[in-house]
């Protein structure tokens, strides 16, 4: 990762510029920002204000942050602070969007030589996404189907502890299967 380092009304002496290198260098270690990573930092004073700002760019993240106590070396431990913990929070996102990715479960019906009433034969796969099975008893899952436009649901049945799947008959009443297990 490349750093610059910028005064803006003061000169930067070694020792910060050592510091703030030393303490900065830990960013490293996310993403890709040791391979494209270029974080500038820009230090300066204002009285007794000392203003450290960083901009941490890579081609993927461009992150930036700002800081301003009454010590400039304090002020680059509260930047590095800012800057882990705005990374941390991408990818504590990034994490939850690969959790979520692998929630969805996806099934698979082989349906073999099915003959129906017309007498139509079908012989195809069918793949469907199935969400977390939602626990609820039949009263629930009933007033759930019909504010659905869905003809299906499957649930757990709490009051018999198993999975139920539940379906919308043409005659218009409900058929409740329960599992085995």
């Amino acid at each position: 990762m490349e750093i610059l380092l910028t005064g803006r009304h003061i000169d930067i002496t070694d020792a910060i510029k050592n510091y703030a290198e030393k303490k900065l260098a830990k960013l490293d270690n996310y993403f890709d920002f040791k391979e494209n990573g270029r974080l500038h930092v820009i230090i300066s004073v204002e009285k007794f204000r000392h203003i450290a700002e960083a901009n941490l760019r890579s081609k993927r993240h461009n992150i930036s942050a700002k800081v301003e106590t009454t010590d400039m070396y304090s002020s680059i431990d509260k930047l590095e602070d800012k800057l882990l913990v705005q990374i941390k929070k991408i990818k504590e996102k990034q994490q939850k969007i690969v959790k979520d990715k692998s929630k969805k479960i996806n099934i698979l019906a082989n349906i073999s030589n099915v003959i129906s009433s017309t007498g139509e034969k079908y012989n195809e796969i069918i793949e469907e996404e199935l969400q977390a099975v939602k626990p609820m008893n039949t009263e629930e899952a009933i007033e759930e189907a019909e504010l659905s436009k869905e003809k299906m649901i499957l649930f757990y049945n709490v009051d018999f502890n198993k999975v139920c799947f539940l379906r919308k008959r043409k005659d218009g009443k409900y058929g409740l299967t329960i599992s085995k297990y």
